[in-house]
Order: structure tokens, then C-alpha cells, then sequence
């Protein structure tokens, strides 16, 4: 099954710039996310994400070391990989 990486760095100054990328397992991707925030703040903290106390699955936002969002990201199985149903 493949992973599909959908990761999104906040930019005030230039806008959102939106990465995805494929991998074959979720820790991979995890990793990719984390080391990507690392490249904008040395200290990531990763929350799940909430809306109204709630938590939406598998979405993460990582917060760097002066509690400021650097963006989100989720690893969610590729939809082509599912049978048809």
C-alpha cells in the first residue's frame, strides 16, 4: 500500500507552498514531514490536529520552538491503492 504525504508550510511573506510525495509505509512519511518542518525550525513540536475539542484524523500541525504554526501535514493510504467498492 502506498502512503500519500500531503504537507503544507505556512509563509505569511509568500503564501502556503503545498509538498506531496509518495511513500511505502507511514513512519517514512512521518519522518519526511518532520525533517521538512526541521528545515524552517531546528524544535517541532507536532499536535493532532482539533476543531471544536474534536480531533481530525491523521492531519498534524507542527508548531516550532517559539509556538508558531509552520504548517500541517497528513499520511493517508492512496486512494488508487483501495478496491473498488
Amino acid at each position: 500500500m502506498k502512503i500519500i504525504l500531503i504537507l503544507v508550510l505556512f509563509n505569511m511573506q509568500s503564501g502556503s507552498e503545498v509538498i506531496t510525495a509518495e511513500f511505502d509505509d507511514v513512519k517514512a512519511c512521518e519522518l519526511t514531514a518532520q525533517r521538512t518542518f526541521q528545515g524552517v525550525s531546528p524544535e517541532v513540536e507536532m499536535r493532532a490536529l482539533e476543531s471544536e475539542g474534536a480531533t481530525i484524523a491523521s492531519t498534524v500541525i507542527a508548531h516550532g520552538d517559539d509556538g508558531a504554526e509552520l504548517g500541517m501535514f497528513s499520511c493517508n493510504p492512496s486512494r488508487s491503492d483501495r478496491g473498488s467498492g
